[in-house]
């Protein structure tokens, strides 16, 4: 299991992206059954805005685009919201600036793969001269 801290742009608050080897050890970790592919868990309650506001959990063994990309939705609208919107007269909230939930999701989409990269790196190891050694 791998972990990594992403910052949510413009404020000094993340969300935490946790990395399992595989789904097993991912539904053993979250004890929540195993019918899900990726998950978030909001890191906050009521109008509390911890440093980090939430986690994102995957497998490196079964994720993809759409699977990252639906957690670091779920991650964005809950801390997005929470940083991005006032309540109106009637207790409804509203976001302020919707720009500023997109501009959160591409950055965080962008770290997430960077880092993803960073970690495809390290696995294919130091294979400097470009030839796929064949044993």
């Amino acid at each position: 299991m791998k972990h990594r801290l992403f910052t949510i742009p413009g404020h000094p608050h993340s969300i935490k992206c946790v990395l399992y080897d595989t789904r097993c050890e991912m539904w053993k970790a979250l004890n929540k059954g195993t019918d899900f592919d990726g998950f978030y868990e909001s890191g906050f309650a009521n109008d509390e805005r911890p440093p980090i506001m939430g986690t994102v959990h995957l497998a490196h063994d079964f994720y993809g685009g759409g699977v990252v990309a639906h957690e670091l939705l779920h991650a964005v609208l809950d801390a997005g919201f929470a940083l991005h919107s006032e309540r109106d007269e009637n207790g409804d909230n509203h976001v302020d600036d919707t720009e500023a939930l997109c501009n959160m999701m591409g950055d965080l989409t962008a770290q997430f793969w960077r880092w993803h990269y960073e970690l495809e790196e390290k696995t294919i190891g130091d294979n400097t001269t470009g030839v796929i050694n064949a044993s």
